[in-house]
Order: structure tokens, then sequence, then C-alpha cells
């Protein structure tokens, strides 16, 4: 992996409008494609680094600025793979071309993520959500459901103070289930838990 590329590709889309861009599949589905902050992207590389997961699973890819600074926390030693789901066919394509030209480990799948997850062949040290906030806590019990995820699993949530109504029973859940979690005041707000 060449790490100036990766910071340059990281710099690049960091320069990039923040406003975001609206979507929508046609199919009464929209929402609001929004980049992650800066400082979001630097406890996301930091994660990595501290918990070292050998696979990865994110929610939520837009133009890959998250799934860079994960993969910026990689050890190049180790193996480490990251997956991530859209389901925009538009952007997953181009952000797939993205990570080849840079020659990372990452395999965007196209879709929506309840329908991806059942294909998914890997179990994940790590997941990230970032996509519709109202849909993290399926999501998750998906994932679990799936055996995708499962104890010791490291969760990171973004949003869940600026969207905070939309998160909220996602939230809930953690401290329902007495499942060790904080939150850190980053400019959108970054729930980190371990399962």
């Amino acid at each position: 992996m060449d790490r100036r590329a990766l910071q340059n590709e990281i710099e690049y889309l960091e320069s990039q409008s923040k406003i975001g861009e609206s979507y929508s599949d046609g199919k009464d589905r929209y929402g609001w494609r929004n980049p992650i902050r800066k400082d979001t992207g630097t406890l996301l590389k930091a994660m990595v680094i501290a918990h070292k997961p050998s696979n990865i699973l994110e929610i939520g890819t837009a133009h890959g600025l998250s799934a860079l600074y994960l993969v910026d926390g990689f050890n190049d030693d180790v193996g480490q793979k990251l997956d991530t789901i859209d389901f925009d066919l538009v952007v997953s394509t181009s952000t797939q071309s993205r990570m080849d030209r840079l020659n990372v480990p990452v395999t965007v799948h196209f879709g929506d993520a309840l329908e991806v997850f059942p294909k998914l062949n890997n179990r994940y040290e790590m997941v990230f959500f970032d996509a519709q906030k109202n849909q993290y806590l399926t999501q998750l019990k998906s994932l679990i459901h799936l055996n995708l995820v499962g104890n010791g699993t490291v969760v990171l949530a973004d949003n869940v103070l600026d969207r905070k109504s939309e998160c909220q029973t996602f939230l809930d859940w953690f401290q329902e289930n007495d499942i060790n979690h904080n939150i850190i005041q980053t400019e959108c707000g970054l729930l980190v838990a371990r399962l």
C-alpha cells in the first residue's frame, strides 16, 4: 500500500464540499450523503491502530473518505480487509475504482445493507455505521443474527449527537443491554462500543 498516495487521496476528499448531497433510489428511499468530519476520520484510524481488526465492515460507503481513514490504520503486514456497502450503483462503482487505483484491500458491495449482509462470509471485528441513521439498530440486530458480529466486536457509529433523534433507539439498545459504550464529542458524535 502506498501510504503517500493514500494520504493524498484523503486530503483530496477532505478538500471537497462537506455540505453533502441528497440521494434517492426512486423507490421511496431517500437520504443525505454527507462526508465524515476530519475529527471523526482521525478517530477511525486510531481505533483501527488500537484494535487491529482483521476484517472491518462499513455501512455507508459514499465516496470512500471514511473507508480510507480506516485503511490508513492498517498494519501492512497483517492482511487486514474492509468490506463496505452503498446502495447507489454509480457511487459504489466510482468508489471501487478509487480503491482499486489506490491498491487498498477494500471491496465495495452495492445494494441495500440488509440484502447484502447474507451474502457476506466474514466475521467482523469492527463495524462502522454511517448510512441511514434510523436503520442502525435494525442493521446491528441483523448482523448479530447472521453471526457476522458478536462478542468482542467493536461498534462505531457516526452522527449519534447531531442526528440523535434518528439514532435514539440504537443508543437506547446499548443502555438497555448494559453494553459498555461511550459517545465521543466529535462534531457529529461518534459512538464507540464493544459487544
